[in-house]
């Protein structure tokens, strides 16, 4: 399996300084192009003072070398390890979908916030070793329990929201949540 975070990513310590990883954050990206391009169309039309310009190139190129860091730290994995990746989307959207309550029950209060809080925080979803190896690569802790492993939802959605960025898939978790009119039957009352 892969590490979904580059050198970008971590800290003086070695830790992960964030919990997405840079290459995901497309709103930080464009704004960093864009911070870039705005700059060197200033020094173009003449709007940087020209005892300023050595400054204002030199952040440009830190920017860009920052930007190139970024892009860079997109980790490349092999067709095999995609397919794995694919698996492991799949089988935690089942997974966490089946730990959501519908948005039916949460719209009129039915969800029991202490039971809702509780899926959130115990290890209550069954994983594969794959996703096991993946939790590993990516500093995400897996609960053992006799020979099986377990993860808590908000850690399986981490997973799942890595793997989704990858794969170019959705990654907000309420997409997987179900309503009440088709929990049930797959369809809606007509």
């Amino acid at each position: 399996m892969i590490s979904f975070f580059g050198g970008v990513d971590k800290n003086k310590k070695g830790n992960r300084a964030s919990e997405v990883p840079s290459w995901a954050m497309q709103t930080h990206i464009e704004d960093l192009r864009e911070g870039i391009a705005s700059k060197e169309r200033a020094i173009e039309r003449g709007d940087i003072p020209l005892d300023s310009i050595p400054q204002t190139r030199a952040e440009i190129q830190k920017e860009k070398q920052r930007l190139t860091d970024i892009l860079d730290s997109r980790p490349k994995a092999s067709p095999d390890v995609e397919d794995k990746l694919w698996k492991v989307y799949r089988s935690l959207s089942k997974d966490i979908q089946d730990t959501l309550f519908t948005r039916s029950d949460m719209k009129l209060g039915l969800a029991s916030p202490h039971e809702e809080a509780r899926r959130m925080v115990n290890p209550i979803i069954k994983v594969t070793k794959d996703i096991v190896e993946l939790c590993e690569k990516n500093g995400v802790p897996v609960a053992i329990k006799g020979n099986e492993a377990y993860l808590t939802r908000n850690n399986a959605s981490k997973i799942w929201k890595w793997a989704g960025h990858y794969l170019g898939e959705p990654t907000n978790v309420e997409t997987l949540r179900r309503d009440k009119v088709t929990a049930r039957t797959g369809r809606a009352k007509e």
